[in-house]
C-alpha cells in the first residue's frame, strides 16, 4: 500500500468489523453503517510506534448534525483498506456548497496565481463525501492550501488577507513540500514578524516548532 498521509481519504473492507478497534464502543455500530454505504474516513496523525512500520493506521470521521458533532477515532488493521486519495481538492467541493461559490471562487483564483492546489476538509469535505448534510451556519471553510517548491507562498499568504472579512470564515493549514503542515493564520502572523519567528507544524506522526524561515524551507 503507497505511504498514507494526514488528510488522505481511506475506504474500508465494508466486511471489517469495527467494534474492536473504534475507541468508543458505543459509537461501532455508526462506523459500521458507514463503512458498508462505501463512505471514506480520513487519515488521523499516526501514533509514533507507525513510524516503525506497525500494522494499524489511525482514522477518523465526524458524526454528522442533527446529533451532537464528535470525533470518531478508529485505528484499524492496514489491510482493511481497500482504497486511498489524497485529500478532497476545493472544486469537486465547490457543487456541495452553493452557498459559499463566490468565496470559493475567489479562494480558487487566489490559489491558481500561487501555484497552490486548494483541497478542503472539516464539515464542507464530509458533506462532499457523504449521504450527511454537515453545513450550518456557524461552519468555517477549512482549507488544506498544497505547496509544491513552485508555490508563491508569499503571494498565496498576502491574497489571503482579503478573504479575513468575507463568509464562511476561512480557516486551515498551508502544506509545504517537506511534509509539515501550519496553520495559514499563524503562518501569516509570522510573515508579518520576521523570518526568525515560530510556527507549529504537523506532520504525519507528530507536531514541533520551526522558525519561519526553517518551515517554508
Amino acid at each position: 500500500m503507497a505511504q498514507i498521509q494526514r488528510h488522505n481519504l481511506v475506504w474500508l473492507d465494508p466486511d471489517l468489523d469495527p467494534a474492536p478497534y473504534t475507541a468508543a464502543p458505543e459509537q461501532a455500530s455508526f462506523v459500521r453503517e458507514w463503512i458498508a454505504l462505501g463512505q471514506p474516513l480520513v487519515v488521523a496523525r499516526q501514533p509514533r510506534q507507525q513510524v516503525t512500520g506497525a500494522p494499524h493506521i489511525a482514522l477518523g470521521l465526524t458524526h454528522p448534525p442533527p446529533a451532537t458533532r464528535r470525533r470518531i477515532s478508529v485505528y484499524v488493521p492496514a489491510e482493511a483498506i481497500l482504497r486511498q486519495s489524497g485529500p478532497l481538492e476545493l472544486t469537486r467541493a465547490l457543487p456541495h456548497a452553493p452557498l459559499w461559490e463566490e468565496a470559493i471562487q475567489r479562494i480558487l483564483f487566489i490559489c491558481k496565481g500561487a501555484a497552490v492546489t486548494p483541497c478542503v476538509y472539516g464539515s464542507l469535505m464530509w458533506q462532499a463525501v457523504s449521504r450527511y448534510n454537515y453545513l450550518t451556519n456557524a461552519s468555517d471553510l477549512d482549507l488544506l492550501f498544497v505547496c509544491t517548491d513552485s508555490s508563491d507562498i508569499k503571494l498565496l499568504i498576502d491574497s489571503l488577507a482579503s478573504c479575513e472579512v468575507s463568509t464562511p470564515r476561512l480557516d486551515g493549514e498551508i502544506l509545504v513540500p517537506s511534509g509539515w503542515a501550519a496553520a495559514w493564520r499563524e503562518v501569516a502572523t509570522a510573515c508579518n514578524a520576521g523570518g526568525s519567528s515560530t510556527v507549529l507544524a504537523k506532520s504525519g506522526y507528530g507536531a514541533r516548532l520551526f522558525t519561519l524561515d526553517e518551515f517554508l524551507g
